[in-house]
């Protein structure tokens, strides 16, 4: 088949038809399986997928962590090698099943990233070494749920999977079938905002010309703040139960989770939103926690905890995956999965969905909108300093107000930092809601600049200087072909965008 581009109507069409085709392949894989077991041995590979990704920290400064991240997954002789190594050092610093479990996840994976080399996929070169496979696995993590959601709804035959087959039966799947979903989704949402959006069609895949990057740093979803941002506050001051250095995640860390999302947002009266409602419902869980990770309860047990803590009817559906379509699961927060008559879920997914909470409940906080929009400011200074800009303390001259002023290399640089909420999970539930959000961002953000650009001389005579540039930061991703407006997310680019602009 030779290459064919495809433009309008007919690009949409085609993203239309390879997402029917990506989602028909989830489910004729899935469907032989028998649900309940392979429910159960996916998520005990997720579980072991979250302890390496958490690796690097808790094993900062610690030898045994650059002898891991080093380890050549390509190279068998280097491996069986370098193995007992690892395996001894894992067994000194953790748990026999915590080191058992990363033992198996390596094994795993330089099983998986042979068999990437050996099929010529391009993800192969993003299993090089364990280093470069845990970025692999954060930016695969929203597909890596989405499979767990969905494996009790559409497995039904009895195929039983083995226990250190997880990721060689599924990540290939993923790789080839669960990324399309996303991705065309963005091809349906960006073949509606540029006009000269393409798809280039051919044997070996699709290729658009225009890409969307809707994840934050690290692969992580944008929120108006981070905890990691709330920089004022005096977390000394928290009160925390003794974490087991022995285990990766354990219902210790769950609580303590708890207490700092609590102190870190307590101006804003987090606590008397439904917040506190789930915090509390939370703690109800945690006798219910089996080998400091796993909950499982069933349907009326989960009623009546949720009854004793008052929690709201959104709260309350919102505890629970509805749908067994995986590309509606892409996009849920929801911690607990039905298999069989109970419900699972765990403390890593709790503890997701608390962060998720709190962002539903201080979104709708005048206060926290407002403060969220200078502690942003603060977060873009701190990246430009990082990236060798003199970011000035100018915040006003004469009735001029500016977000982020910096300079660097003679040139001054303006920047506005703007912090509107934009829901990503619109792209898939309802694109053409979110293509007008998305139209209405990109001209405000136009008008911003152009604004910006007519009161130039004012930081021209502040500063001395002649040469100007000013840009947008958003903090959530917004399609635009304005070279002028960059995304949070890759605010590491700032730099050589701004001095290509």
């Amino acid at each position: 088949m030779e290459r064919k581009r495809l433009v309008g109507a007919a690009a949409q069409d085609e993203a239309l038809r390879a997402l029917t085709h990506s989602r028909a392949g989830i489910e004729s894989s899935l469907a032989p399986f028998e649900p309940k077991s392979t429910f159960e041995v996916w998520f005990s590979t997720y579980r072991g997928i979250e302890e390496l990704i958490n690796l690097p920290g808790e094993l900062r400064g610690e030898p045994l962590l650059e002898e891991i991240l080093g380890l050549s997954l390509l190279d068998m002789d280097g491996a069986l090698q370098a193995l007992p190594s690892i395996k001894a050092g894992l067994e000194s610093r953790f748990s026999r099943l915590v080191a058992q479990r990363l033992m198996r996840m390596l094994i795993q994976l330089h099983a998986i990233a042979t068999s990437f080399a050996m099929h010529q996929l391009p993800a192969a070169r993003e299993l090089t070494n364990v280093g470069a496979a845990i970025g692999y696995l954060q930016s695969r993590r929203r597909h890596l749920l989405a499979l767990l959601h969905t494996i009790p709804g559409i497995c039904r035959g009895t195929q039983r999977l083995n226990d250190l087959d997880g990721l060689n039966q599924f990540l290939y799947l993923i790789e080839t079938a669960g990324l399309g979903t996303t991705s065309m989704h963005h091809n349906i949402m960006l073949a509606r905002v540029y006009p000269d959006f393409a798809l280039d069609v051919e044997n070996v895949g699709i290729l658009a010309s225009h890409s969307f990057h809707g994840l934050d740093l690290l692969f992580l979803e944008p929120e108006r703040t981070a905890i990691t941002e709330m920089a004022d506050v005096d977390f000394t001051e928290v009160k925390l139960v003794t974490v087991n250095r022995r285990l990766i995640f354990s219902k210790a860390e769950l609580v303590n989770n708890l207490a700092f999302i609590g102190a870190a947002y307590a101006e804003f009266k987090l606590h008397e939103t439904s917040y506190g409602q789930l915090a509390t419902f939370i703690h109800s869980l945690l006798p219910l926690v089996v080998d400091e990770y796993f909950v499982r309860l069933t349907v009326k047990r989960l009623d009546d905890l949720c009854s004793a803590q008052k929690l709201p009817d959104a709260l309350r559906s919102a505890l629970v995956i509805d749908s067994a379509d995986y590309v509606d699961n892409t996009s849920t927060y929801a911690p607990f999965t039905r298999v069989g008559s109970d419900l699972v879920t765990s403390i890593t997914l709790l503890s997701r969905f608390a962060n998720h909470w709190k962002n539903v409940c201080l979104n709708r906080v005048r206060r926290y909108q407002i403060r969220s929009g200078f502690i942003f400011e603060r977060s873009v200074k701190v990246a430009l300093r990082a990236q060798g800009f003199d970011v000035t303390e100018i915040k006003r001259v004469g009735r001029a107000e500016f977000d982020v002023v910096a300079t660097l290399d003679g040139v001054i640089y303006n920047v506005q930092c703007k912090n509107n909420l934009v829901d990503l999970n619109r792209i898939e539930a309802d694109v053409r809601r979110f293509v007008r959000y998305n139209s209405f961002l990109d001209r405000a953000y136009r008008k911003a600049i152009e604004k910006e650009r007519s009161r130039e001389h004012v930081l021209v005579g502040e500063l001395g200087l002649t040469a100007i540039k000013n840009f947008v930061v958003s903090r959530f991703p917004v399609a635009t072909q304005n070279p002028r407006v960059l995304a949070y997310g890759e605010i590491s680019r700032f730099r050589s965008v701004a001095e290509a602009a």
